[in-house]
């Protein structure tokens, strides 16, 4: 009876031990042989070299409007981020200091006018009475002239002296005498009446400059846009003083705005005249929008030894002027080359670059080791010179665990990457990402 159950208990202990081997064994074979690896296909395309640089946002032309009156100010109707018209008012300055006196010449001219204008008057009276008397000594001339005629027939037929004749004339030479006299008169009174009008039109005239000095002080005080666009600063507050010795507001003219920033010479000889230029501005966005580089400058700042570069933006871009910009330069440009991810060239012993690529020869893919040649290096892209062919699949993530012809299994995405994906046999030590021009 013992003994029975003994080998019955040793059975099915033999059962139990063989289920749990076969369990195991199963476990082990469903398990997925080779290290996990994301791989892309190599293609040829267009690449060039980045150079990253910091920018501000600036205003293509700025305008500075500085008040051609100093004072107090009255009204401030703008701000920085105002959009303006030409000849909208910015900002008015108190001009009662000027327009004091404008009272007091009013009265001064009104004076004045009253006064010439009765000197004229009598003037012009004396000219009447005087062409009065041209009148009367003309009635005498004619009427001594007629005493002569008579004078003289009767002389002839000897109805009168020779002595009536003379005394006639002499009558007629002084009547005529009197007529000079009188038109003499009559020209002294018209050249009166000239002069005091001109002394008029003098007086008026020079009261009437001051006023009209005055009026264009006055109008001073109205200070606007000389052009239209958006302003960028404003140096003045309400109730504040208003100076001509530094800009109150600064316009960005037609509110057009670019990125200035500066380059090194090594940069700056492989810029162009229109190229694209990439620009970040983080205080609108992480997007990168195109801008395109200006006119070039001939020479340096002399300061910093820098070429100074402006790069125009999209009509659509606004951003804030002062804002701080990356302006990414492409240059040294590729039109038709194999280029990688940078992290998939490892550099190893002697500075060897290399990338994995994954291979099938029948027995499954496996990983294989290809030294490479290297050329421009991008923000996240590496030239490849020479070692791989277009459709090479490049071991893009996973490559650090790899050794020389270990079996790999490709996957997709980053979830499908075990953190302890390395297999027994650890690579070489000196393994490591690439980095720069090979």
């Amino acid at each position: 009876m013992n003994t029975k159950n003994i080998a019955a208990a040793a059975l099915a202990g033999a059962m139990l031990l063989c289920t749990g081997c076969g369990a195991e064994q199963t476990v082990e074979e469903e398990a997925p042989a080779g290290t996990a690896v994301e791989v892309i296909e190599a293609e040829a395309g267009p690449m060039s070299a980045e150079y990253a640089v910091t920018g501000k946002i600036a205003a293509v032309s700025e305008v500075q409007v500085f008040p051609m009156l100093a004072g107090q100010v009255l009204t401030l109707s703008v701000k920085e981020g105002d959009t303006v018209s030409s000849g909208q008012t910015l900002f008015t300055v108190d001009t009662s200091t000027v327009t004091s006196t404008m009272g007091a010449l009013r009265e001064s001219y009104s004076a004045t006018q009253a006064a010439t204008d009765s000197a004229i008057t009598s003037a012009q009276l004396n000219v009447e009475q005087a062409r009065l008397s041209v009148e009367q000594a003309e009635i005498g001339v004619e009427q001594a002239q007629q005493a002569v005629d008579n004078a003289e027939a009767l002389f002839e037929i000897g109805a009168a002296a020779e002595q009536d004749v003379t005394q006639a004339q002499q009558a007629l030479r002084q009547a005529e005498a009197a007529l000079s006299q009188a038109e003499t008169t009559r020209e002294q009174a018209q050249a009166a009446v000239e002069q005091a009008r001109a002394q008029q039109s003098a007086s008026l005239a020079q009261i009437q400059a001051n006023m009209n000095q005055i009026t264009t002080q006055a109008g001073l005080g109205n200070v606007t846009a000389p052009c239209a666009g958006t302003v960028t600063a404003v140096n003045v507050v309400r109730g504040g003083m208003a100076s001509s010795a530094q800009p109150a507001v600064v316009i960005a003219e037609n509110s057009a705005i670019e990125v200035q920033t500066s380059v090194a010479e090594d940069v700056f000889t492989n810029l162009h005249e229109g190229d694209a230029a990439g620009v970040t501005i983080s205080i609108l966005s992480d997007d990168m929008i195109e801008g395109t580089i200006g006119a070039l400058p001939a020479a340096a700042n002399v300061q910093t030894s820098l070429y100074d570069i402006s790069v125009s933006l999209p009509s659509d871009a606004e951003p804030p002027i002062g804002a701080f910009a990356t302006v990414t330069f492409y240059t040294e440009r590729r039109d038709n080359t194999i280029s990688v991810p940078t992290e998939a060239v490892l550099t190893g012993a002697d500075e060897e670059q290399y990338v994995y690529v994954v291979d099938d020869y029948g027995e499954g893919d496996v990983a294989v080791r290809i030294p490479v040649e290297t050329g421009l290096v991008s923000n996240s892209q590496t030239e490849i010179l020479s070692g791989l062919m277009e459709g090479d699949r490049v071991v893009v993530k996973g490559q650090s665990f790899l050794t020389d012809g270990g079996a790999v299994r490709i996957v997709t995405g980053e979830d499908d990457l075990p953190a302890d994906s390395a297999p027994a046999e650890e690579p070489a030590a000196e393994d490591t990402a690439a980095g720069g021009e090979g």
